[in-house]
């Protein structure tokens, strides 16, 4: 597959194209998405009380399910700002950041079916003597599964639409090297998960692992045409770490098994960094095969 089909999503971009409106447009797109998270939180401290909004704030992470509700939501706004900053600085529609809709909702699905059934042996295989602690109850988990999988497609998909539909593709259409618009915006992916207060010495290889994860993501943006694969890919990476296997103290609450230590075991992370890596690969790999079918 070559990057052809990539023309689908830069050509909108390319009549509007320049590296001051890009700059601008970061800066409009960020200030809008604080505003709105910090009306919001004005809004929840009002409603839920400050101790609970602290509760929700707190270092490592949020672990009960309302917050973690709070949380994926809040990504809302970063679609809101984003599709803003395209309509009002770029003059496109904001939808052909996600390409050809009905194109990625096949490369979407085709991806997700790869994914799952990867995931569904590498679960059997690399947990097998590993130790689980149970977290939700299964009853409440498959309860709030279906709100926990919208809630995990809002984030998932305004992280890609900021990064590899936005970002990524006004980088492509000024005409620079395909080097520059996959690893800056990844890289820049990459340092925003960069968090030394929590993973310690971990941090860096977690942001690196990030890095990777973007630039996987980037190339089969490219190849597809759409965001399909990418939010798939994304998905299904989320569903792992967040909803079923999470951490007891970080970003747990919707999770039915944690791991058996905390997020700030530095030595652990860091060990499990190599794993992380090996299911990328496998994972772009499956995506890769499921576009070619």
């Amino acid at each position: 597959m070559s990057y052809d089909p990539y023309e689908a999503l830069i050509a909108p971009a390319r009549p509007k194209a320049s590296l001051l409106r890009l700059m601008l447009g970061i800066i409009v797109t960020t200030l809008l998405y604080t505003l709105a998270l910090g009306l919001s939180w004005q809004a929840l401290i009002s409603i839920m009380g400050q101790a609970w909004f602290a509760q929700t704030m707190q270092i490592p992470g949020p672990s009960n399910p309302s917050q973690m509700f709070v949380l994926l939501g809040s990504f809302g706004f970063m679609t809101a700002a984003v599709s803003f900053t395209v309509w009002s600085l770029h003059h496109y529609n904001p939808v052909l950041l996600i390409g050809d809709f009905a194109r990625a909702k096949r490369q979407f699905l085709r991806s997700l079916g790869g994914l799952v059934a990867l995931a569904a042996a590498v679960a059997a295989i690399a947990n097998y003597g590993i130790t689980l602690l149970p977290n939700l109850p299964l009853s409440q988990w498959l309860g709030l599964l279906p709100l926990s999988l919208v809630f995990l497609l809002i984030q998932v998909s305004a992280e890609e639409l900021v990064f590899r539909g936005y970002l990524q593709s006004q980088l492509a259409a000024l005409g620079l090297h395909r080097l520059v618009w996959i690893v800056i915006p990844s890289a820049i992916f990459g340092l925003l998960h960069y968090d030394p207060a929590v993973m310690g010495a971990a941090a860096p290889w977690i942001a690196l692992s990030t890095t990777l994860f973007g630039i996987c993501a980037a190339d089969l943006t490219a190849r597809s045409g759409t965001l399909g694969p990418a939010i798939a890919l994304h998905f299904v990476w989320n569903f792992w770490t967040i909803v079923l296997i999470g951490f007891p103290d970080y970003l747990g609450g919707l999770a039915l098994f944690t791991n058996d230590f905390s997020i700030t075991d530095e030595e652990r992370l860091i060990s499990l960094v190599p794993y992380d890596a090996a299911f990328l690969l496998l994972a772009y790999l499956t995506v890769r095969i499921a576009l070619r079918r």
